[in-house]
């Protein structure tokens, strides 16, 4: 057991030597000569492989590696696989790197070579030559989250398909590597050279290919083609490994452009040889670049702008590092003056004094070490108007015509490309100025239109082509017309061809507007077809009677003020109701009206053209509405009733019913209500008009409750004592005992016995009550009075502990301590106490301290002390 544990725990940490291994690679081939016994070739094959130095924890340069030869003609293995040694080892060298960097990136890496010799039979596609392996180097971020991502590496050698004779010798990629600051300009070199000096070389960037089944670095059976690509992330594919910002130079292998965040990315280039203008082969390397999170000085331009729409003009520097200290901007326009020149790092728009081609430059940090400049053309041509022709809707399998609009003041448009818009094709594109296109299928097109003119100024515009089944074209609606009428036949269209059928009673059956006047109900048809030759057909139908049918409502009444609506049941098409001025819309087969006389005839003249049409007159009689009224007793005392009237009608209806002896009488009782109501009557009159109408009435009931202040209270003999009743405006006080004024509300007694006041309270309109208050008188000097001991136990029976304030005018603090001298309870409002709880926990059997402090009603301060018992 334990020396499977010890084989587990060797194997888990073999495993990171592969997680993080292979940075790069290339197959290169070499021909040797004719083989053995002819119809064969020999080649030297080279096996490159990269290796990051500063990798943790990654395998080192495998000592050999595996390869296998495949036959392209049947994608069969040829021979067994090739165990090959690594022969040397060299290192690579840092061959781009911009000036003045800040937080240079550390980099060591080194290159393995592997190098066999082989014989092939010549064949018709020729041979592929691969080695997989299961690791690149971690953390590689245009491949996302992907983890463990393997490689293959492969040489292709040429057929005869391509290469008759065979005598190729592969391109090899230099081996350097760039220095690349994030979200900066740079430039990687992915140039090569070929061995072959008439072949001319034409670089791409590609998808880089994943490992396969490939399990470890010298992973033994690699596999033939063909191979899948590693798992880009979102962003980022082969023919953007480093964003859409870096391109290729076809020609020269140079990548360029902005570059994206501080990472690793997969890079993957391919370079096709060609001789004498045919194809031979594919060559290609894949190299995982280090962007690394650096900063450098610069200047750095476009190298051309245009102004197609101005003379004014704006630039910046493209380079927005911290290490740009100073700026020297010449826009190459000497007639501006000081305007010409600029040391702001963003300056001022500049208007250009005329239009034409100027020189823009830009020194950053002049006069130091770490100076830059840039130069860049500015076209300043204003004046160009990209635009296109009218594209109205066209039938399918017609030819459409684009035609290009555009006008310049400067120049002239000398590149056209348009795009028609239909999706899953490719070959749907012109570099005509004004093209045709045939669309096969109706809908909506969304086409491209790029224009420029021989001064560089370009635009994009985006035409909206309507494909449809048949022409857009309709006719007149279905009518209808008297034997007398002649009726003109209208369609939307003045182009093309039509005819009319049947050819019966029409003045032209060729004209887009003819003439119709049939004695019988008769359909006519239009046959179109426009000048593209797309054809289509509508029809109408013209309906024939001899007069014009019309049925009208009778005489009505209605109530005044109210709106109702006149009908007709007819035939006829135009209608002219009068008068006018009591009419919602007087040309309309069913008006509104609203008329206010007690009588009013309307006069409808309906047609169905000026010869033919008919009369009706409709009298309609207005009423007025019954009239509403509620008279009542309001307010009321409480225990009163009031007798409420209603007039205006013959039907009543009150609401709501509370506290009334009929509901449906015109002057109920409200019957000793106990509040006050809102009553409504809705009144009808059977002798007018029959719509109800509501008034309201308010019950205001009156409700006195007397208060003479605490039921009992308590003072010392010649104490004054303060009465305080409410609840009305009048008061009365009896017996008169004592009391300096029996006819307020708040009299001063001067009591030498106990004694009980009744007061009576009442209002204006003579609603009142009564209450009492019971005083009782003791002998005492004035004093705090407090008890040796209580019982909390929530029994209602000496709960709480509190001062007994007998004459005492303020109570200044009642404060009660525990046996720790802490403060448990403290007040100043006479009458409130302790319930035995400190902070909120009932406090256990024991003594505590009491102080208070108080005035009495002589003005005379009294400050007692002592001990209380809480007894549980």
């Amino acid at each position: 057991m334990k020396k499977l544990l010890l084989i587990l725990f060797i194997s888990i940490l073999h495993l990171p030597l592969f997680a993080a291994h292979i940075t790069g690679g290339e197959v290169i081939y070499d021909y040797l000569g004719p083989g053995a016994g002819g119809n064969s070739s020999r080649y030297s094959v080279t096996l490159r492989l990269f290796r990051d130095n500063l990798c943790v924890g990654c395998a080192v340069m495998p000592t050999s590696v595996s390869m296998g030869i495949f036959d392209n003609d049947n994608n069969t293995q040829f021979g067994n696989y090739i165990n090959v040694n690594l022969t040397s080892t060299f290192p690579l060298s840092v061959i781009a790197a911009p000036p003045c960097l800040t937080n240079t990136p550390n980099f060591d890496y080194s290159g393995g070579i592997y190098t066999f010799e082989v014989q092939l039979p010549i064949n018709t596609n020729g041979y592929t030559i691969a080695y997989q392996t299961c690791c690149r180097v971690g953390s590689i971020t245009n491949i996302g989250n992907a983890t463990n991502v393997g490689s293959t590496y492969i040489g292709e050698i040429p057929g005869t398909n391509t290469l008759p004779v065979g005598n190729d010798n592969s391109a090899r990629f230099r081996t350097g590597i760039s220095i690349i600051c994030q979200n900066k300009n740079f430039i990687l070199d992915f140039s090569a050279t070929d061995p072959d000096p008439n072949d001319v070389l034409v670089y791409s960037l590609v998808g880089a290919y994943g490992g396969g089944q490939a399990v470890d670095a010298s992973f033994a059976t690699p596999s033939a083609p063909p191979y899948g690509l590693v798992p880009y992330s979102t962003g980022y594919n082969g023919l953007q490994p480093l964003g859409p910002n870096a391109t290729i130079n076809v020609n020269t292998g140079i990548i360029s452009g902005i570059a994206p965040a501080a990472g690793k990315y997969i890079v993957s280039v391919l370079v096709k040889s060609f001789r004498n203008g045919v194809f031979i082969a594919d060559h290609r390397k894949d190299f995982i670049v280090t962007v690394a999170p650096c900063d450098f000085a610069s200047a750095e331009l476009k190298p051309v702008y245009n102004s197609c729409d101005g003379f004014t003009f704006t630039v910046q520097n493209l380079n927005s590092s911290a290490l740009n200290l100073t700026y020297d901007w010449d826009f190459g326009d000497p007639a501006s003056g000081a305007n010409n020149t600029s040391n702001l790092e963003f300056p001022d728009p500049h208007t250009y004094t005329s239009a034409g081609d100027f020189v823009l430059t830009l020194i950053v940090n002049k006069n130091t070490p770490c100076a830059d400049t840039a130069t860049a053309i500015v076209r300043v041509y204003p004046g160009f108007f990209p635009a296109f022709g009218p594209l109205p809707p066209q039938c399918k399998n017609t030819p459409v015509q684009f035609t290009d609009a555009t006008t310049a003041t400067f120049g002239a448009a000398n590149f056209w490309r348009w795009d028609f818009g239909v999706t899953n094709l490719t070959n749907d594109t012109s570099r005509l100025q004004n093209p045709t296109y045939t669309y096969t299928t109706p809908g909506t097109y969304n086409a491209q239109f790029i224009v420029e003119t021989d001064k560089g100024c370009r635009d994009t515009l985006y035409p909206v082509v309507t494909i449809v089944d048949k022409p857009e074209f309709f006719i007149s609606r279905d009518t209808l017309i008297c034997t007398v009428d002649t009726l003109q036949l209208t369609t939307n269209v003045n182009s093309g061809n039509i005819t009319w059928s049947p050819n019966i009673a029409i003045n032209n059956v060729n004209s887009f507007n003819p003439l119709v006047s049939p004695d019988v109900t008769t359909t006519y048809t239009a046959n179109y077809t426009d000048q593209f030759g797309c054809s289509t057909s509508a029809s109408v139908k013209i309906n024939v009677v001899t007069d014009v049918s019309l049925l009208a409502i009778n005489d009505t009444t209605i109530c005044r003020t109210d709106t109702t609506r006149l009908n007709l049941n007819t035939d006829a098409l135009y209608f002219t109701w009068t008068p006018s001025n009591v009419i919602q819309n007087p040309t309309v087969q069913n008006p509104i009206i609203f008329p206010t006389a007690p009588s009013t005839t309307f006069h409808v003249v309906a047609s169905i053209s000026n010869k033919c049409f008919v009369e009706k007159d409709i009298v309609v009689k207005t009423v007025p509405y019954p009239v509403a009224n509620i008279t009542g007793d309001s307010p009321i005392c409480f225990g009163k009733s009031s007798q409420l009237n209603a007039s205006g009608g013959s039907i009543y209806l009150w609401s709501p019913p509370a506290f009334l002896n009929n509901v449906n009488i015109a002057n109920p009782i409200a019957q000793t209500p106990t509040r006050s109501v809102l009553y409504s009557v809705t009144v009808r009159d059977t002798l007018g008009c029959p719509k109800p109408v509501t008034a309201t009435f308010n019950l205001d009931v009156i409700r006195v409750i007397a208060n003479a202040g605490p039921q009992d209270t308590s003072v010392v003999l010649d104490e004054p004592l303060q009465l305080q009743a409410t609840g009305g405006t009048i008061y009365t006080w009896s017996p008169s005992t004592y009391l300096n004024n029996v006819n307020i509300s708040n009299p001063i007694s001067l009591p030498q016995n106990n004694i009980t006041y009744t007061v009576n309270v009442s209002n204006n309109i003579g609603c009142s009550a009564t209450d009492t208050i019971n005083v009782r008188v003791f002998f005492l000097p004035p004093d705090l009075y407090v008890p040796k001991a209580f019982t909390p136990s929530k029994d209602g029976l000496n709960d709480i502990f509190r001062p007994i304030a007998l004459g005492i005018r303020n109570l200044e603090y009642f404060r009660i301590y525990n046996r720790w001298g802490e403060l448990v309870y403290v007040t100043s409002k006479i009458g409130e106490g302790w319930d035995g709880r400190y902070k909120g926990v009932p406090q256990e059997t024991g003594t505590f301290v009491w102080q208070a402090s108080a005035v009495d009603f002589k003005g005379r301060k009294i400050v007692r002390k002592g001990n209380v018992i809480l007894i549980r």
